[in-house]
This record gives C-alpha cells, structure tokens and sequence, in this order.
C-alpha cells in the first residue's frame, strides 16, 4: 500500500489570517481547553478518591494509573485505523460523553452507598480508551480546520489552552476539595467533558473521507501505518527522539518526589506547589514556540531543544548542593523542563498529515504514539526499579543523559536540516506492506 499525500478539498483559511479569528479553530480551541480541564481533574481526582474514600495502597494507585495509559498502548493502533473510517469530530463528541458519563458515575455510585475499588478500575479503564479516541481523532481533524501548512502554528495555540488549564487547575481543585468530598469534585469534569462536546457540536468543516468501499481491510491497513511509520525516515527520527524524552519524563518522574521529599526535605505541600512552575513553563512555551522555530527552524530547534533537556532535568539532582534554597531550584528545572518538552513538541507538529493521505492520518498518528507513549509505562516501572537499585540521585543523573540524548536521533535524520518543511514533503511517498 503507498501511503500518499493527497491535497485536502475544499476551501481553507488564508495563512495571514489569524487562527483565532477563525469561528471553527476558536471553537476547536475552547473544546481543547474544555477537555483538558476534564482531564486534569478525572487524573488527579480517582486516584485521590481511591486513597481517601478507599484507603487503596500503592498498588492499586499504580495499576489505576496504569491503566490511564494503557489505551494507548494496547488500542492505539486498531483504535487510528477505526478513527479513519469515521467522522473524527463526531467521534470527539462520542469521546467527550462517554467521559463526562464516567466520571458522573463516580460521585452517584458514592450517594448510593455502591463505589467499590471495582468501580474505579473500570472507571480509569473506560476513560482511557476515549482519552485514545478523542486524542486520535482530534489529531486528524485539525488539518480539516486549519490546513496542513499551518498545523504547527495551531499546535501550538491549542498547546497553550493545554498550559493555561494545567497551570490553573491545580489551585482550583484544591479550593474544591477545601469545601466538598472528592467525588463531587468530578462533577467539574463531567460539566468540563459535556462543555467541550457542546463546542464540537457546533464546529463546521470539510472532512475528507475515503467512500467505505474504498478502503483496505482493517488489519492490513494498520500494518501498512506501522510500516510507514517504522521506514519514513524523517518520522523514525522524531518518533525515537520522541521516545526517549517520554522515557526520561517516567524515569524522573519516579525519583523526583522520593528526592524531593526524602532527600531535600522539602515539604508535600511546597513540593505540590512546584507543579505550578511546570505549568508556567509549558504556557510560557507555547506562545515562544512560532518565535522559536521561525528564528531557528524545525530541525535546529529539535536538536537544541533536547540537547538542553539535560542540564533542565540535572538542576534536580544539583539542588542539593547549590546555593539558596533546594525548592527554588526544583522550580527551575520543572519550568525549563516543561518550557523545552513543548517547544520539541511543537517543532514538526505537522509532520504525519503532511506525508499520510487523509485516509491514513488517524493510523499513521497512532503507530507513532505506539511508540511514543507506549514506552512510559515501561519506563516507569523501570524507574522504579532503578531507584530501589541505585537510588534516587543515581536515577535522576540518567534522567538528565536521557533527555539530552533525545536529540541525537534527530541528528542522525534528514530533520536535521529542515528550516521549515521541505517544499517535496507533500510528494513523499513511502511503500508500507499491505
């Protein structure tokens, strides 16, 4: 099967126009934001109601997380090449429902005297698989909003309502759970879900789809995405790099509390409050990000960008010995942290429905998160297993090679030299076996 790209139909915006003075891209916009508070609150929130009105130990906490990522690892493929056979923003809708009746269900089972840890797991596992479609779908469906050459720039606006939400949630959630139980907190993400379902609702734009009789059989179209995705020489160098950075952020992320608090004797309450610096430096990116890659191009900017992971993430372990305070230097590295994760996200955002064919963009978007996310529930476990090893500080210094490290795929791919993407990306073919 050759995975070509094919010139979306229909009218788009011109590229002068601003993104959020487009009616469909606003909305899109406010759904992104809608959704991402639901996000944050069902992610933070179940776990708390399994400890708090459960007493669940850190066993079930572990298996209810990891069942947060499991969708994608487990679904992500066969879930991309269902998403291209369907309307994506309806699928979104769907996803956004079927959340916001989740997540209801957990403050209801509560009032009845029925919420079990049962329920719970099921809850996360349920929410997992729509965080997979409506993350799929929505991926595929921002070209039909805003073009194919303008998807960056659209990455990152909707990566500041990302940052916004992740930067203001937390202290909101917090106030809640000051006044009223945990499980009527989720209602905010039921409202949230249901809210940003109201906003797709609304949106009008031209999706290409392939007629049903047009497309391959489902097994060999989901080999022919991981194939393109495996060969295409300039996606492998981004989905590697990808890789490793999402295995650093695991790796960290299992040491750094255990540091933070262990080792530094820094407080939870003090250490919660870091989150927030994270948050900034992830708002903070977005809005650099076009700056950023305009100055310095695509592939400089990968590299860049992760070669400075490492000395971000190394202020961690180097906040034991360096002068002042050791929270004041957590914050540092959480904002520069979050700052370079976006700006590499951000630069080639816009790869995949450049070079698959509309058809193929929800597959090909898959078998790269396959990779990409699939490897951090393994690298966590191995994280974990790697403190009880060496340490924590130990692991926090391969935390920092990690991440630095995910700029050397991108130096070994054609990546390297793009200053925007090349004027023959579009033509591009690649032959995956069907």
């Amino acid at each position: 099967m050759t995975l070509q790209n094919v010139v979306s139909a229909g009218t788009r915006p011109p590229a002068s126009t601003p993104l959020l003075r487009l009616v469909a891209f606003r909305k899109l916009w406010i759904a992104s934001a809608f959704e991402g508070i639901g996000d944050e609150a069902s992610r933070v929130l179940i776990p708390l109601v399994a400890v708090s009105m459960l007493g669940a130990g850190p066993l079930e906490v572990g298996i209810l997380n990891a069942l947060g990522m499991s969708a994608f690892l487990v679904l992500g493929l066969p879930i991309g090449v269902w998403v291209d056979r369907h309307r994506r923003r309806r699928l979104m809708i769907i996803a956004d429902v079927v959340r916001a009746l989740v997540v209801l269900s957990v403050p209801a089972a509560y009032l009845a005297g029925a919420m079990t840890m049962g329920h719970l797991l099921v809850c996360a596992a349920l929410i997992s698989v729509a965080d997979v479609v409506f993350t799929t779908a929505h991926g595929a469906f921002v070209p039909s909003v805003v073009g194919r050459e303008r998807i960056s720039d659209a990455h990152a606006r909707l990566q500041t309502a990302a940052s916004a939400v992740a930067a203001g949630s937390p202290s909101v959630t917090g106030a809640l759970l000051g006044v009223i139980a945990a499980p009527f907190v989720l209602v905010t993400a039921g409202i949230s879900y249901t809210l940003s379902a109201l906003s797709l609702m609304s949106i009008q734009a031209n999706e290409d789809m392939t007629p049903p009789r047009e497309h391959e059989r489902f097994w060999p179209a989901a080999r022919a995405g991981l194939s393109f995705t495996i060969h295409h020489p300039a996606l492998r160098g981004l989905f590697l790099s990808g890789m490793i950075l999402n295995a650093a952020t695991m790796v960290g992320s299992a040491a750094t509390a255990v540091y933070a608090l262990t080792v530094l004797g820094i407080s939870p309450a003090v250490f919660a409050a870091l989150g927030t610096f994270a948050a900034l430096g992830g708002l903070a990116a977005s809005f650099a990000a076009p700056a950023i890659l305009n100055r310095h191009g695509i592939g400089k900017t990968r590299i860049l960008a992760g070669i400075a992971c490492g000395p971000a993430a190394a202020l961690t372990p180097l906040a034991a010995v360096l002068p002042w305070f050791p929270a004041l230097w957590l914050g540092a590295s959480a904002f520069g942290w979050a700052f370079l994760v976006v700006v590499t996200s951000v630069a080639g955002a816009g790869i995949i429905p450049r070079i698959a064919a509309p058809h193929a963009i929800g597959t090909v978007m898959a078998s790269n998160r396959l990779f990409v996310l699939g490897v951090m529930p393994v690298a966590s476990l191995a994280g974990g297993a790697l403190a009880a090893w060496l340490g924590v500080q130990s692991v926090l210094w391969i935390w920092a090679l990690l991440a630095g490290g995910s700029a050397i795929p991108i130096a070994f791919s054609p990546v390297r030299t793009w200053r925007e993407f090349p004027a023959d990306l579009d033509n591009q073919t690649v032959q995956a076996a069907g």
